[in-house]
């Protein structure tokens, strides 16, 4: 068994308090296992995994655990087409609206008061945002971010003990409530937050195309050069950089200066670079070629770091 289906059958949705204490435990019991020695740093209300120093390592590689509410829309990731992406998130604002201005009508009707219809216009809208950040918990996160939380795991198996200085791993709390796990870390930890390359791994589980969102801090670093180098030379999957700036996504490498977010994504026409299904019952799949590349790239750029003297 793969270490995303073991994931996948024994902790699909990591959203409760004590469904993602039982994930933290076991995961930490797999590190272990490994060799590392993880620990669960507490960054106010946020249960970071870490191993390692990633104060003092060169690169740090991290991934989100926890899980999201089902919001019934897919949250599409469209990250190079701005008008597509402005236009679907505008439908999502339209279909929230609609509700809301159903709701005020149906609450003014009943009591006969035209104040009603302003209260339950603001009060359904609200509710129906407040329902897609803690509704119901989605059922089906093999994408969203069991995938990620798989790369980095088998990234950790592949890396050889005499390469394990080099190198840090997070896997971080409350991605889905807004980065506020890797917001409250990077607070706590000034170097990590402004110095260190940090990568980022969030659903890159479906598609043959991995986007790599770079800030402009991390192109010049000597690990984020030869990230790339390794990565752009790897056989079996097409790798594309873009500049953050110019990218959208909102995952926990923005919480960091040097945070390098990679993600993988379909090619889909007149979109261009898409990723769907996730926040619904549909993500049900990744593909473990690409959590095999991505690992093997990874590991095989640890490998070729040179330690600090």
């Amino acid at each position: 068994m793969t270490i995303l289906e073991q994931i996948n059958g024994q902790f699909p949705i990591r959203r409760s308090d004590e469904q993602k204490a039982a994930f933290r435990q076991w995961v930490m019991g797999e590190m272990t296992r490994m060799g590392y020695r993880p620990r669960v740093e507490e960054n106010g209300k946020h249960h970071n995994v870490v191993c390692g120093s990633p104060d003092g390592e060169r690169i740090t590689i991290t991934a989100h655990y926890d899980t999201p509410a089902c919001i019934g829309l897919p949250n599409l990731m469209i990250p190079r087409n701005f008008a597509v992406y402005a236009l679907y998130q505008a439908m999502i604002v339209l279909i929230l609206l609609s509700i809301a201005f159903a709701a005020g009508f149906g609450l003014m009707a009943l009591t006969g008061s035209e104040v009603m219809l302003r209260v339950g216009l603001l009060g359904a809208y609200l509710l129906l945002l407040g329902f897609m950040l803690y509704g119901p918990a989605n059922k089906h996160n093999v994408n969203d971010n069991t995938s990620g939380v798989a790369a980095l795991l088998q990234t950790m198996a592949q890396i050889p003990e005499e390469h394990r200085q080099k190198v840090a791993f997070i896997l971080f709390d409350n991605e889905e409530k807004g980065c506020r796990g890797s917001k409250a870390y990077a607070k706590e930890h000034l170097a990590v937050m402004h110095t260190r390359l940090i990568v980022n791994l969030d659903c890159v589980g479906v598609g043959e195309h991995f986007l790599l969102s770079v800030p402009s801090l991390a192109k010049n670093m000597e690990e984020y050069q030869l990230l790339e180098r390794v990565l752009a030379e790897q056989p079996g999957r097409t790798v594309h950089f873009f500049s953050a700036l110019t990218t959208r996504g909102n995952s926990d490498f923005r919480s960091f200066k040097c945070g390098v977010g990679v993600s993988a994504y379909r090619r889909v026409a007149g979109v261009g670079f898409c990723t769907g299904a996730i926040h619904t019952s549909r993500d049900t799949r990744a593909d473990e070629g690409n959590i095999a590349f991505i690992a093997d790239g990874l590991a095989a750029c640890v490998g070729q770091l040179e330690e600090r003297g």
